[in-house]
C-alpha cells in the first residue's frame, strides 16, 4: 500500500500560493509563487527539490529554478524516492517532521519581513538624503546672497570713501559716465559712435569743453545705473533717461517722484514720440482714453523707459506687460495674439513694420501719443554734477546753432532705416 504524507495545516497556511495541502504520489498545478524547494519542503520534508525536478524535467526543462503558472507536476510517492515512513515511526516522529516544516517556514517568514523592513530603512535614509540635499542647497543660496550683497554693499563703501576726500577739480580729473545697450539708435556698443545719444553726448562734450577728459563706460544692467552705480558716485552721469514732470510729483508714480528727488537733468538731448500699436481690428489702434487699455499685454523691448506708461496708469496688475529683448519680437507677438499692443517710439516703429511686412494690419493709435524727451541725468549728491550738466547744456546749445545736431541725428536714423 501506498504511503501518503499529508503536510500539517500550519504549514500548509504558511505555503505561498498552495490552496490545499499537497501530497506525494499525486499531481499539482503550479501556483504563483510557488518554488521546487518549497514544494519539496511541503511534500517530503526535505529541501532537496531534486525530487521533484527529477520526475518532471520534461515539464520544467533544462532549469529548475524556472516553473511556469498552470504546468502540472507529479510528485512521487514516497516509496519511489526511498522516503516511505517506517511501520514502526511513531505519532511523535510524525510530528517532529511536521514541526520541522513548519519552522522553515516560519524561518522564510522572518526572512521576507526583515528584507521587508531592511528596505523601509533605506527608503527612509534615501528620502532623508533628499531633504537634507534640498535644505543644503537653500542654505547655500541663501548664503550666497548674503555674500553677494555684502559684496556689494563693500564695493559701494569703497566707491564713497575713495571720494570722500578731497575731490579735484573738475577740470583735473576724468569724467565717467555711463549708460547701456540694446537701445538702437541710441545706445548700443555695436551701433556706429555707439549709438546717436552717445554721439551727440560726446560732440557736446568736445565742443564746449574740448580739453575735459572723460570716459563713457557701458553697462547694461540699466537698473544697476540708479540702483548703486550713481547713488555711491561711481558715476558722474547717465544717460538716457527720461525726465518726468517733477512740476506735478503728486500725479507722478513713486518711482518717477524718486527720480525727481534724486537727480538733476541736463535739458533734452532728443525728443521721441512714444506711442501705441495695435492690430487692425482690435479696437485699441483708435480708442481716446488710456483706461480701456486695462486688462490687456503691452509689450515694450526690455531696457526701455516705462515712465510715461506709469504717469498714466499703465503698469502691472492694471495690464500685463511683455519685455523682449528686441523690439522686433513685440510686433511678432501681436501678430500672434502673444500681446495685444505695442508700446514705443514712433519713427522706429513705422520702419519695423514696414521691414516686418506688417503694413495695413499693425496700426499707431494716434490719439494716446506722448512726446517724451531723452536726457542726462546727474545725482544731487554729486557736487560736480550741476557743473557737468551746464557744460553739456552749452554743447548742445553749439551744435543746435550749427546745424550739427541735425546732422548726427539724421545720419545715425538712415542708418537705422537702411540696417535695421
Amino acid at each position: 500500500m501506498r504511503t501518503h504524507l499529508i503536510i500539517s495545516s500550519l504549514a500548509l497556511a504558511a505555503a505561498t500560493g498552495a490552496a490545499s495541502a499537497q501530497e506525494a504520489c499525486s499531481t499539482y498545478e503550479i501556483q504563483r509563487g510557488d518554488s521546487l524547494r518549497e514544494l519539496a519542503i511541503q511534500v517530503y520534508s526535505t529541501e532537496d527539490y531534486r525530487i521533484i525536478y527529477d520526475a518532471n524535467r520534461d515539464v520544467i526543462g533544462s532549469n529548475p529554478n524556472i516553473i511556469r503558472v498552470g504546468d502540472v507536476l507529479e510528485f512521487p510517492c514516497l516509496e519511489d524516492v526511498g522516503r516511505a515512513i517506517p511501520q514502526g515511526e511513531t505519532e511523535a516522529e510524525r510530528m517532529a517532521a511536521e514541526m520541522a516544516a513548519e519552522l522553515v517556514k516560519a524561518a522564510e517568514a522572518r526572512a521576507e519581513q526583515a528584507i521587508a523592513d531592511a528596505e523601509a530603512r533605506v527608503a527612509a535614509a534615501e528620502a532623508e538624503a533628499k531633504k537634507t540635499s534640498e535644505e543644503a542647497v537653500i542654505a547655500a543660496k541663501a548664503e550666497a546672497k548674503k555674500e553677494i550683497e555684502a559684496a556689494r554693499a563693500e564695493g559701494a563703501a569703497l566707491i564713497r570713501n575713495a571720494t570722500s576726500g578731497e575731490r579735484p577739480e573738475i577740470r583735473d580729473r576724468q569724467l565717467l559716465l555711463i549708460t547701456g545697450g540694446n537701445y538702437a539708435p541710441f545706445t548700443d556698443e555695436a551701433l556706429p559712435h555707439r549709438g546717436l545719444y552717445t554721439q551727440l553726448v560726446e560732440t557736446a562734450m568736445f565742443r564746449a569743453a574740448p580739453e575735459q577728459a572723460y570716459k563713457i563706460q557701458f553697462v547694461n544692467d540699466w537698473s544697476s545705473h540708479l540702483d548703486l552705480l550713481m547713488p555711491t558716485l561711481a558715476f558722474d552721469a547717465t544717460f538716457p533717461w527720461s525726465r518726468p514732470n517733477c512740476e506735478e510729483a503728486e500725479a507722478l508714480s513713486e518711482k518717477d517722484r524718486v527720480r525727481c528727488e534724486t537727480y538733476n537733468f541736463s535739458n533734452p538731448f532728443y525728443e521721441v514720440v512714444d506711442t501705441f500699436f495695435a492690430k487692425e481690428g482690435s479696437g485699441y489702434e483708435e480708442t481716446l482714453t488710456y483706461a480701456d487699455f486695462a486688462g490687456t499685454t503691452i509689450c515694450r523691448p526690455e531696457g526701455w523707459s516705462l515712465s510715461h506708461m506709469d504717469a498714466v496708469g499703465l503698469y502691472e496688475p492694471a495690464i500685463t506687460m511683455l519685455r523682449p529683448v528686441e523690439p522686433d519680437e513685440c510686433f511678432h507677438a501681436v501678430m500672434d495674439g502673444r500681446a495685444d499692443i505695442v508700446a514705443i517710439e514712433a519713427h522706429l516703429a513705422v520702419e519695423a513694420i514696414s521691414r516686418l511686412g506688417y503694413e495695413h494690419q499693425i496700426i499707431e493709435n494716434p490719439n494716446l501719443a506722448a512726446v517724451k524727451s531723452l536726457n542726462v541725468m546727474t545725482h544731487k549728491d554729486n557736487p560736480d554734477g550741476e557743473a557737468i550738466l551746464e557744460t553739456l547744456n552749452q554743447g548742445l546749445a553749439i551744435m543746435q546753432q550749427s546745424g550739427e545736431w541735425r546732422d548726427i541725428v539724421s545720419t545715425a536714423l538712415r542708418h537705422q532705416m537702411e540696417n535695421g
